[in-house]
C-alpha cells in the first residue's frame, strides 16, 4: 500500500494537509493546476482520495526558511491531535545556521519517545547526517532530495528517454547512485529508513523490489538546482553587489515566484520557476502518471504531494 503525505513549510499551510484535493487561499495559477493533474490521476490509478498519513514539516531548499522552536512544536502538536504521523525536513547548513538546526533535532530526539512514535528528519547536508548519527539514535533519516544526485537539467532531461535511444543507456539516466551497493555498505548500522526522489523528467527507476527501506516520490514539483544565492533575496540589490554574502533574508521568497524561460532551448516541454534558492520544474500529466505508476511497484513506497512550489 502507498504512504501518502504532504509537504508544507509553515504553520499556515498546516490546514490545507487534511484535504490537499481543495483549492487554497494564496494558491497561484501553477499550483492550481497542478493539484488537479495529480489529484485526476491519482483517482485513476490509485482510486478514492485519501487523508494523507504523514506530514513533511519544513523547507528543504534554505537555511534562512529553517523553522523556529514554537513552530516545530505546534507542528508536531497539530500532527499528534489529527492523526498524522511527523517528518521535519530540513535544508544544507552553514555554520551560523548549524546551531539552530541543532537545537531543533535535540528537542525532536526527545519528543519522540514521550510520544511514542519515532520522528523522520530528511537530511540534505552530510554534515547534518553525521551529526544525527553520532547525537540523536531516536531520530530517523531519509537521505533527501538534494543528495539525490541524478540527471535534473530540464533543457535537456527529455531527451534522455527517447525511444531511439538505446535502452541501457534510457536505463541509466533514471537510476540513483543512493541505491548502489557501495552506498548501501556506506549507511550500514544509521538509522537511515529511506531515500526522498524526484520524479524526474526522464523518468525515475526506484524499484529496488528488495530494499526494506522507503523510497519516496515527490510531486509535482521537482527541483532542479539548489545554492545559497538567492534570486530574489538580492532582487532590489544594486548590480554590483548582488549574490555577494548574506542576502539580509526578508523572506521575499514567500511573495515572488519567477518563471524561467531559455531563448536557446525553445523545445523545453516542462515549466520551470524560481523560488527563493532553487529553480523548479512542474510536473506534466505523463510525468505524474509514470512516477505513480512506478511507485506502486515498489516494496516500500510513499507520495509526497507539495501543495505549494515548495519553499
Amino acid at each position: 500500500m502507498v504512504e501518502f503525505a504532504v509537504a508544507v513549510q509553515s504553520v499556515r499551510d498546516l490546514p490545507m494537509t487534511t484535504a490537499p484535493w481543495t483549492p487554497f487561499a494564496h494558491q497561484n495559477n501553477v499550483e492550481a493546476e497542478l493539484q488537479t493533474l495529480f489529484f485526476e490521476e491519482w483517482s485513476t490509478q490509485l482510486g478514492a482520495l485519501v487523508k494523507p498519513g504523514r506530514i513533511y514539516f519544513g523547507s528543504e531548499f534554505c537555511q534562512y526558511r529553517l523553522a523556529p522552536l514554537f513552530a516545530v512544536k505546534q507542528a508536531l502538536t497539530f500532527c499528534r491531535e489529527n492523526g498524522f504521523t511527523f517528518t521535519f525536513a530540513t535544508p544544507f547548513v552553514h555554520q551560523d545556521q548549524f546551531h539552530r538546526l541543532a537545537e531543533l533535532l535535540s528537542f525532536l530526539n526527545d519528543a519522540g519517545p514521550c510520544s511514542g512514535k519515532r520522528i523522520e528528519v530528511v537530511v540534505n547536508d552530510w554534515g547534518v547526517y553525521h551529526h544525527i548519527r553520532t547525537h540523536f539514535v531516536n531520530l530517523d533519516v531519509v537521505i533527501g532530495r538534494l543528495l539525490n544526485k541524478m540527471i535534473r537539467d530540464p533543457r535537456v532531461a527529455h531527451h534522455y528517454d527517447n525511444e531511439r535511444a538505446p535502452e541501457s543507456a534510457r536505463e541509466f539516466f533514471k537510476q540513483s547512485g543512493l541505491l548502489s551497493t557501495w552506498f548501501t555498505h556506506f549507511l550500514d548500522g544509521s538509522n537511515v529508513v529511506g531515500f526522498d526522489f524526484d520524479q524526474l523528467i526522464q523518468g525515475t527507476d526506484v524499484s529496488d523490489k528488495d530494499s526494506p527501506l522507503i523510497a519516496s516520490l515527490h510531486f509535482p514539483f521537482g527541483f532542479v538546482a539548489s545554492g545559497s544565492a538567492c534570486l530574489v533575496g538580492f532582487m532590489d540589490t544594486p548590480k554590483s553587489d548582488k549574490f555577494r554574502g548574506d542576502p539580509n533574508c526578508k523572506q521575499q521568497c514567500q511573495s515572488y515566484v519567477f518563471e524561467l524561460s531559455n531563448r536557446r532551448h525553445t523545445d523545453m516541454e516542462h515549466r520551470v520557476f524560481q523560488k527563493g534558492t532553487t529553480a523548479f520544474y512542474a510536473h506534466k500529466t505523463a510525468t505524474i502518471k509514470q512516477g505513480l505508476s512506478s511507485v506502486q511497484t515498489i516494496l516500500n513506497p510513499r507520495v509526497v504531494f507539495s501543495p505549494r512550489i515548495p519553499m
